[in-house]
């Protein structure tokens, strides 16, 4: 309740009662937030990056502790969400106060802020009476920062206006990553949570490969590729040493809680081994000054004792590892061409054309034959796994599902006969459900086997493994593409969201989003520029070079221009004129207009004659094509390499790339380190009708 009294609102605050005086001002807009809200925090003018590296967690006794540890975090982060919810509906149901002193002071009335949550984080571990013998109240900070984020998505809207949806508890199964605080590069070895000790040359002397000879990191920078350089098969821990001398092989380090009995948790980080990773290691770990915060992250993996697999994420100060070979191209990527890609949903095509709109390059970016093969093999794969964990919970919970038509069928003819029904038969229908369709019991309350949880949790591994590969895929991708068409980049503004609902397996197989987010990455840390613009006013698939606009069916691929005679490939027209493209404002998309005027310099420049064939084929076959990858014929099954010939030809055998109905049909064999995003011209002639 509130009265106004002289100009001022009085408020007694209901959940304690005390009387707090607020200036009768306007009432303050609603927060917003987003990432164009402001900008993202940064040190100064460092970059930041991070690595993830393996944790040695061998030794029972250690992995006992971490699994400790997440469960304390877990509980405490379980109660206070459960405490966000009951604030939250507190916020919601004081709407008058709300509309007549603001929401800020509602907010800060109940505790919805930082400091309140970080209280309250306090609060239950100290309560609890046995917490504090495992995390650290710096943990327990972090935790009630990162609940108290998603509090902010809940109640306040982002830039585009939208809100999340309710506050949920996390489930056990999806809580993975305790975050660290960041150490103090004012005070020497000052970490407040997790540390990370220890030298490259150290953990070269403890674990250098036998065939190394003298374990240096000069030696080492000089050996081939696929040199072993580590044999990280039996790790130990330094024990009890004075940290600040510590020059050993790197271990990750936390001290445990203020109330612990125990010694400190020591991890060993485990390194990769061969050569070809040493100089992404020593580009993130041989500078010590750099390292800058720790997050402790588990991941689920059946071939890990316990079923999970824990890493380190280091940030570090200082810009992400490229190649020596992505460097150098990256170096020479021309500074004076404009370049358009035309995103669909299975290609990819870019024009560039130069400062005066004469020379053109082109580049097409598809799923190559091989691919193609590999990827129909591995959705075949998925579809076996998926009707095997569906074949698993019908048998665990036959009450539930009906029996096919199939099946029913069967028992009244076996019933005419005078035999009894199939008893032990893993039912094929559908789900028992109401009226609505509404399932009566839910599926989270089915019981599960042993095998469906193992094969569940392999197919998300799989699952994130393929995407990992997909991600290192298009940044090579758009590595290329930016060395040949250079660092000034236009797109046209596309709700890939509204494409997945339409197109989602050839979008999901090819993942043009994630080839664009790298181009954008690499373009603006190169001192480029992407910029969207609006299909509305742009429409580029429809209008012709000459300024011509007719409207074509999706399943004409062919530009074929009535007003100018000029024809070639749908998508490179389209992408050609998109170089043509002005924007009145470049953060506004819709501000976006064709240059019609340098269109028709590039028309001209594109006109049949015997100096510009070369830019004819512009528009017909891609005049860059992209490098293919290396190692592409080698044939694997699973992760078997090349080197198993009799195995691998017997597992290919017969097989060919017309079917994959299942297990026993014939299917294309699996392409290991291919082309993901290969090149083909695509068809059609660029040429004037006379």
């Amino acid at each position: 309740m509130y009265v106004r009294i002289l100009g001022n609102f009085r408020c007694v605050s209901q959940p304690s009662g005390t009387v707090n005086d607020v200036t009768a001002t306007a009432p303050p807009s609603p927060r917003t937030r987003g990432k164009n809200r402001q900008a993202a925090w940064h040190m100064g003018d460092q970059p930041m990056a991070t690595i993830v590296l393996n944790l040695d967690t061998s030794h029972p006794h250690t992995r006992r502790r971490l699994e400790v540890l997440y469960f304390t975090i877990y509980n405490l982060r379980r109660a206070l969400q459960r405490d966000a919810q009951r604030l939250c509906r507190e916020y919601w149901a004081r709407q008058d106060e709300r509309g007549a002193l603001g929401w800020k002071f509602v907010a800060e009335d109940l505790g919805l802020n930082r400091k309140g949550f970080e209280a309250l984080a306090r609060d239950h571990a100290r309560s609890s009476g046995w917490a504090m013998d495992h995390v650290s109240a710096a943990l327990v900070s972090h935790m009630a920062v990162a609940v108290f984020e998603d509090v902010v998505r809940h109640l306040w809207s982002d830039n585009s206006g939208q809100r999340h949806g309710a506050l949920h508890v996390t489930a056990p199964h999806q809580f993975t990553t305790i975050h660290g605080r960041a150490r103090s590069h004012t005070t020497t070895n000052k970490w407040e949570t997790f540390r990370l000790y220890g030298t490259l040359e150290g953990h070269l002397d403890a674990y250098a490969h036998s065939g190394l000879g003298e374990p240096t990191r000069a030696r080492v920078a000089a050996l081939p590729a696929g040199t072993p350089v580590l044999r990280q098969s039996k790790m130990t821990t330094p024990g009890p040493t004075k940290w600040s001398t510590y020059t050993g092989p790197l271990v990750m380090v936390f001290a445990g809680g203020p109330q612990s009995h125990e010694s400190e948790l020591q991890l060993p980080v485990r390194l990769p081994q061969g050569r070809g990773s040493w100089d992404r290691v020593v580009h993130f770990l041989g500078q010590p000054d750099i390292w800058h915060k720790i997050d402790l992250v588990r991941r689920p993996d059946s071939s890990q004792p316990g079923g999970w697999r824990y890493e380190m994420h280091l940030l570090v100060l200082r810009e992400g590892y490229a190649s020596r070979r992505n460097a150098g191209l990256l170096e020479r990527a021309p500074t004076n061409r404009t370049a358009c890609v035309d995103v669909n949903v299975s290609n990819l095509s870019v024009v560039s054309t130069s400062t005066d709109a004469r020379d053109l390059a082109s580049t097409v970016v598809r799923a190559d034959a091989g691919e193609r093969d590999r990827l129909a093999s591995l959705a075949a794969k998925n579809r076996r796994g998926l009707r095997l964990v569906e074949r698993s919970r019908r048998s665990t919970n036959t009450n539930q599902y009906l029996k096919s038509k199939a099946q029913t069928a069967r028992d009244e003819r076996r019933g005419a006969k005078g035999l009894r029904p199939v008893g032990t038969m893993t039912p094929g229908g559908g789900r028992v459900s109401r009226s609505d369709g509404t399932p009566l019991r839910a599926y989270w309350r089915d019981d599960l086997s042993s095998a469906y949880r193992d094969a569940r949790r392999r197919q998300g591994e799989q699952a994130r493994a393929q995407s990992l590969t997909k991600k290192t895929r298009a940044h090579e991708v758009a590595v290329q593409l930016v060395a040949t068409h250079g660092v000034h980049w236009l797109i046209e503004d596309c709700n890939l969201t509204a494409w997945a609902r339409r197109w989602g397996k050839s979008l999901h197989s090819f993942a043009p989003g994630m080839v664009t987010v790298e181009l954008a990455t690499l373009s603006k840390r190169h001192g480029g520029s992407f910029v969207k613009m609006a299909t509305g006013r742009t429409a580029l698939s429809s209008h012709c070079l000459c300024g011509h606009r007719a409207s074509k069916d999706l399943s004409t691929r062919t530009h074929s221009c009535a007003a100018c005679g000029f024809s070639g490939d749908r998508d490179l027209v389209s992408a050609a004129l998109g170089t043509c493209v002005r924007h009145i404002d470049v953060t506004a998309p819709t501000s976006a207009r064709v240059d019609f005027t340098k269109s028709a310099v590039l028309l001209a420049a594109l006109s049949p004659s015997p100096l510009t064939n070369g830019h004819q084929d512009a528009l017909t076959s891609q005049t860059c094509p992209l490098e293919p990858r290396r190692r592409i014929d080698v044939v694997v099954q699973g992760a078997r390499p090349a080197g198993y010939s009799s195995r691998a030809a017997r597992l290919n055998a017969g097989r060919t790339a017309q079917s994959t109905n299942g297990p026993g049909s014939a299917r294309p064999a699996k392409v290991a380190h291919g082309p993901a995003l290969g090149s083909s011209s695509p068809p059609g002639d660029l040429r004037r009708s006379s």
